[in-house]
């Protein structure tokens, strides 16, 4: 959950949201991330700080697949709901994207044909000696 500093410069400031109290200088409150997309606008530095923010998701293609306006996090946890092993470690957004475009597009193995023997050479001996002559 993101956490929300005011820094200042007034000893207090009115909260963004009507229904949530004032800030006072100092106060870190922990807020959700619908809390702070929805007033974001009006967050800004130097004022506040914001730590632990995912930012916003935007379906560039509003097709549901992830994209480049998709948060890592979003994009992880896409992967997990189609089954994609992530593996340890930071993993970069474009990292990320190009494991989405792998699972959607899996390399395709080239069809391994089998030859069929050829039949054996017959000797033309054989073949004068079976025509009678």
């Amino acid at each position: 959950m993101p956490i929300v500093r005011y820094n200042g410069p007034s000893f207090y400031r009115r909260s963004p949201d009507a229904y949530s109290p004032d800030f006072s200088r100092g106060e870190e409150r922990e807020v959700s991330q619908a809390w702070v997309n929805e007033w974001r606008r009006l967050l800004v530095e130097p004022a506040f700080t914001l730590t632990g923010d995912e930012g916003v998701t935007e379906d560039l293609h509003s097709d549901g697949i992830p994209d480049s306006g998709w948060t890592n996090s979003d994009i992880t946890s896409w992967l997990r709901e189609q089954g994609v092993t992530i593996g340890r470690g930071y993993k970069t957004k474009s990292t990320l994207l190009a494991m989405v475009q792998l699972h959607l597009n899996p390399p395709v193995e080239p069809p391994v044909v089998e030859e069929e023997p050829e039949p054996e050479p017959v000797a033309e001996e054989n073949i004068e000696e079976e025509s009678g002559e």
